[in-house]
Parts: C-alpha cells; sequence; structure tokens
C-alpha cells in the first residue's frame, strides 16, 4: 500500500513539473509572437515549417536544426 502511495506521489510531481515546464514554453512562444519571431529558427534563422508549428506550436527550431540536435545528443549520451 505504501509503495503504491509513493509511486501515485511521484506520478503526480512529474505530471506538475511537465505541466510547468509546458506553461513556460508557451509564455516564450507567446512573447515571440509579440516579438514577431515566431516562426523563426534559433538554429539557422530560417522559416520553421507551418506543419511543424501546428504539430509542435511550441517549437523554436526548424525540423533540420532539430535532427541535428538530437544526433548531438545521442553522440554525447554515449
Amino acid at each position: 500500500d505504501r509503495a503504491s502511495l509513493e509511486s501515485n506521489r511521484n506520478f503526480t510531481l512529474r505530471l506538475r513539473d511537465r505541466d510547468r515546464k509546458l506553461v513556460a514554453k508557451i509564455q516564450e512562444a507567446m512573447k515571440r509572437i509579440e516579438n514577431g519571431a515566431f516562426g523563426v529558427c534559433d538554429g539557422c534563422g530560417g522559416e520553421i515549417e507551418e506543419k511543424r508549428l501546428i504539430a509542435r506550436p511550441v517549437t523554436t527550431l526548424c525540423i533540420d536544426c532539430k535532427t541535428l540536435d538530437e544526433l548531438r545528443e545521442r553522440q554525447v549520451a554515449r
């Protein structure tokens, strides 16, 4: 019973942390809209495709830069 309660508590904390991070990303995206930088890639300065923005409105990287970023992360993790 105790293990179940602890597991539920940890799960709830993870969800809250995830929500907190998402709210911060949404606020950042709203600032980018106000500044006219929404849809501009932080990596290369190019335009982020509309389909990507629809799928992930809080993104700051185009698909090419995100792919490179993920490849770098995998190499560092090794």
